[in-house]
C-alpha cells in the first residue's frame, strides 16, 4: 500500500513510516465518521428532531431548518467537532510532508523544465485573488490555496495533492482523476461528433480533473485556468512528471483574456461553490463568450439541493459552517439553467443529470466509501 501511494507521480510528497501512519489513521477516522457514524445519526434526526419540526410549522422542515435543529443535538454536535478535527488533521499532516521536502521538490520541478513535456505555465503577478477566496481559509489550509510563501512557491498545491491522494486512498482513481476521466469519457460518448480544438477548464487547481481530457482529445489544446498560482506551478510540474502536455494559465474565471468563440469545450469541476453570488452569473456569461456556435459547456459539482431530500441537504451544513465553504449555502440554491439562458444560452438546450464514475465502475467499490457516491453531477448546456 505505501509503494503504491508514493509512485503515482514524481512530484508527489513522499511520507515517512510515521507520517504516512498519522495519514491512514486519520483517513481511517474520517471514513469512519462519514460512512459509519453520520448515518446512524439520522436516526435521532426521524425519532426526535424530525416530529418536533413538524410540530412546530405544521409542515415538513426544510433543509435549514433541519441544519439549526440538528447543530443543538449532542450526537452532531460531536459529529462536527471531530470531523472538523480530521480535516485540520489531514492538511496539518500534509503540510508538514510537504515542508519537509521542498528543496527536493523544488529541484525536480526545474528538472522537468529542462526536459519539457510540451506543457506551459503563464502566471499574471497583477492578478488580484477575488474576496470570496481570501476572506477564509478554506478547507482548513492555513492561507488557503492562493497564499504564497516565496518566490515561485508551490506548496499549496504538492499539499492539495498530498492530502486527496491519501485521503481518498485511491477512490477517485491513482492519479485523483476519476472525475476528469468520468467527465471526458461523457463528453466523448455525448457528443462524439464535437471535434474539439481547444479546452479550458475553470479553476483546474493542481489538474486532476484537466489532464484525462488531453488524453481522451489529443489533438486539442487543453487549457486550465485558476487563480491559485502555487496550485498551477505544482499542476505544471505534475503534468510534465506525467507526460502530458496541457498549459496552466492564472487567470479569473469571470473575465479572462482569451478571444471570443475560441474554444469548443469550456467546464468546471467543483468550482462554482468556492465562488459567490455575483461571480457565478459573470462565469457563465463568460463561458457563453468563449464557446464557438456548437461548443458546450458543463459544470460539475455536488448535487443541488432540489435533487436531494431536506435531510440529506442539510449535511452539507458541516461544509458551510464548519469547512469556511460558505456559499455552498447559496450555490445549490441556485436555477442554474434558467442562469444559463440569462447567460445566452438556449434554456431548451440546457439539462441536468449524473455520469457513472468509471473507477468505482472498474473496481467494485462501494459507492458510500467514495465522496462522489459512484457518480458526477453536471449541468451543461450547448452554445447555439
Amino acid at each position: 500500500m505505501t509503494a503504491f501511494y508514493e509512485t503515482t507521480h514524481r512530484m508527489l510528497a513522499k511520507g515517512s513510516h510515521d507520517e504516512l501512519s498519522r495519514e491512514l489513521f486519520n483517513r481511517s477516522f474520517t471514513l469512519y465518521l462519514e460512512a459509519e457514524s453520520r448515518p446512524r445519526i439520522r436516526e435521532v434526526y426521524e425519532h426526535t428532531v424530525k416530529p418536533a419540526l413538524v410540530a412546530q410549522h405544521g409542515r415538513e422542515p426544510t433543509r435549514r431548518e433541519i441544519a439549526k435543529a440538528m447543530r443543538e443535538v449532542p450526537p452532531n454536535r460531536w459529529w462536527y467537532a471531530l470531523r472538523t478535527r480530521a480535516q485540520r488533521n489531514s492538511y496539518e499532516v500534509a503540510t508538514a510532508v510537504v515542508a519537509r521536502q521542498m528543496p527536493e521538490l523544488t529541484q525536480r520541478a526545474r528538472a522537468f523544465d529542462n526536459n519539457p513535456a510540451g506543457g506551459s505555465l503563464t502566471l499574471d503577478p497583477a492578478l488580484k485573488v477575488p474576496n470570496y477566496l481570501t476572506a477564509h481559509d478554506i478547507h482548513h489550509l492555513p492561507g488557503g490555496y492562493h497564499t504564497e510563501r516565496g518566490a515561485n512557491d508551490f506548496a499549496a498545491g504538492a499539499i492539495y495533492d498530498r492530502q486527496m491522494t491519501i485521503n481518498r486512498m485511491g477512490t477517485q482513481g491513482r492519479l485523483n482523476d476519476d472525475p476528469g476521466v468520468s467527465l471526458a469519457a461523457w463528453t466523448l460518448e455525448k457528443f462524439p461528433d464535437l471535434k474539439p480544438r481547444r479546452i479550458l477548464e475553470m479553476g483546474c487547481s493542481v489538474g486532476h480533473s484537466l489532464l484525462p481530457f488531453k488524453n481522451v482529445y489529443p489533438d486539442a489544446e487543453v487549457i486550465g485556468i485558476d487563480v491559485a498560482a502555487p496550485c498551477l506551478r505544482y499542476g505544471h510540474a505534475r503534468a510534465e512528471a506525467l507526460g502530458v502536455p496541457v498549459h496552466f494559465v492564472q487567470a479569473n474565471a469571470e473575465a479572462t483574456t482569451f478571444d471570443d468563440g475560441s474554444f469548443d469545450i469550456v467546464f468546471s469541476r467543483i468550482l462554482l461553490h468556492e465562488t459567490s453570488h455575483a461571480a457565478v452569473p459573470r462565469i457563465f456569461k463568460e463561458c457563453h463568450r468563449l464557446l464557438r456556435k456548437g461548443g458546450v459547456m458543463f459544470h460539475s459539482d455536488a448535487p443541488q439541493f432540489n435533487e436531494l431530500d431536506p435531510y440529506v441537504a442539510s449535511l452539507r451544513d458541516w461544509d458551510i459552517t464548519c469547512n469556511n465553504e460558505p456559499f455552498m449555502d447559496v450555490a445549490y440554491d441556485l436555477p442554474l439553467e434558467n442562469m444559463y439562458a440569462e447567460a445566452g444560452f438556449d434554456r431548451a438546450e440546457a439539462f441536468r443529470l449524473r455520469i457513472p464514475s468509471k473507477h468505482v465502475q472498474a473496481s467494485g467499490i462501494d459507492p458510500k466509501f467514495t465522496r462522489t457516491g459512484g457518480s458526477m453531477f453536471l449541468v451543461a448546456a450547448v452554445k447555439t
